[in-house]
């Protein structure tokens, strides 16, 4: 996966642009530093999003509203219960409800997670690892899943354990359809309640395929 450099300078004094992750969140706030790629690209930043919006910048390839707000959301920006000025905050408190109910293994529940999102999942196993899988392009078989560029979401080894035993935040994993690494996409936040760890890895994972499974066909 291309990835690009990224250089922070600070903005002018008469430099007036919005900082763009606090737009996202319906907020006004006047930006003071600037982040360049190069891509080309650049976004403007206050200093509490400098750090998310340096990530962003890492990969992005356009200026698609869509996908600009899609490549924030991934990289953490409101991927919680206080999520606003969106349909986002009620689809992720819809998948934490989904994970609560769900069960008996960690796994069940991020399944019902990633299925609030629209993401058809299945549970895999290779070697004696077991973890959910998720095609990028949502097929919605695991035949098919297995054999076109796929996420693998994994907790340890074993992603069938009791909900009760799950002890390490959920990471995605960019695999090519055949079995090629190819990159980790991200790691959930540590520390929230199994439920809401769950629903924040849906989101990002919706969202990271919104604006990224256009780049990987069959």
């Amino acid at each position: 996966m291309i990835t690009f450099a990224t250089r922070t300078d600070d903005s002018p004094s008469w430099f007036t642009m919005p900082c763009i992750a606090c737009q996202i969140l319906d907020r006004e706030t006047r930006a003071t530093r600037t982040v360049k790629a190069t891509s080309g690209l650049g976004l403007a930043s206050c200093e509490a999003h400098l750090g998310m919006t340096e990530r962003v910048m890492t990969r992005l390839r356009d200026y698609d509203l869509t996908g600009l707000r899609a490549a924030f959301i991934t990289a953490g920006l409101a991927a919680g219960p206080d999520a606003t000025g969106t349909e986002l905050g009620a689809m992720y408190r819809e998948a934490a409800q989904a994970a609560a109910d769900s069960g008996p293994t960690e796994g069940d529940k991020l399944r019902a997670a990633l299925a609030a999102f629209g993401l058809p999942s299945f549970h895999a196993e290779d070697g004696g690892v077991s973890y959910v899988l998720v095609a990028v392009d949502r097929a919605d078989t695991e035949a098919a899943a297995h054999t076109g560029t796929k996420v693998l979401l994994h907790s340890g080894e074993d992603a069938a354990r009791p909900a009760d035993q799950h002890d390490e935040p959920w990471t995605a994993s960019l695999y090519a359809g055949d079995g090629t690494y190819l990159d980790e996409l991200f790691s959930a936040p540590a520390g929230l309640p199994l439920a809401q760890e769950c629903a924040a890895t849906a989101l990002s994972l919706a969202c990271w395929i919104a604006v990224n499974a256009d780049r990987f066909t069959r």
